[in-house]
């Protein structure tokens, strides 16, 4: 802004006036003035909705764009032992790393590795088996594609 107010008065221009975003400024008559300020920003729409480019979807989708998802459903017993087989879901994730490695797999290995190094105490746990499984996933991911997803761990208590 400063520089097109500079370029303004070597062109001759008479008043110049600087001014931000939101500024109301009144042309005429008489010299320039600033007489009011207005909300102002960018806004999105999103659906039927307009929201403001600070709201947290934006970022949070921006981040998703980004790096992708990756959702994974743990059962557990009453002993916190696993039920079955972890379920893992990528999406927006390439299937494969550069070595050929499968994505889903990977995360497959990285929520096994987390649950069996957790004490056992702990594995009773939801809240901390999800946290354990999320950073291991986020780290392998890294490790194998310098991205880190958003991961989302479901931890079913049977």
């Amino acid at each position: 802004m400063a520089e097109h107010a500079a370029l303004a008065r070597r062109c001759g221009v008479g008043h110049v006036l600087m001014c931000r975003d939101g500024e109301l400024v009144r042309l005429a008559p008489g010299a320039p003035e600033k007489i009011d300020e207005l909300p102002a920003g960018r806004l999105y729409k999103d659906g039927a909705l307009l929201v403001s480019a600070e709201e947290r979807t934006v970022a949070d989708r921006r981040r998703l764009g980004f790096g992708g998802v990756v959702s994974i459903a743990l059962a557990l017993g009453q002993r916190g032992e696993l039920i079955g087989d972890p379920r893992v879901m990528t999406t927006g994730i390439p299937e494969a790393d550069a070595q050929g490695n499968r994505i889903e797999e990977i995360a497959y290995d990285a929520a096994l590795e987390a649950f069996e190094s957790m004490p056992r105490a702990q594995r009773r746990n939801p809240e901390a088996v999800a946290e354990a499984v999320r950073r291991a996933i986020r780290a392998a991911l890294a490790d194998a594609w310098r991205k880190k997803p958003t991961c989302h761990v479901h931890v079913l208590q049977l």
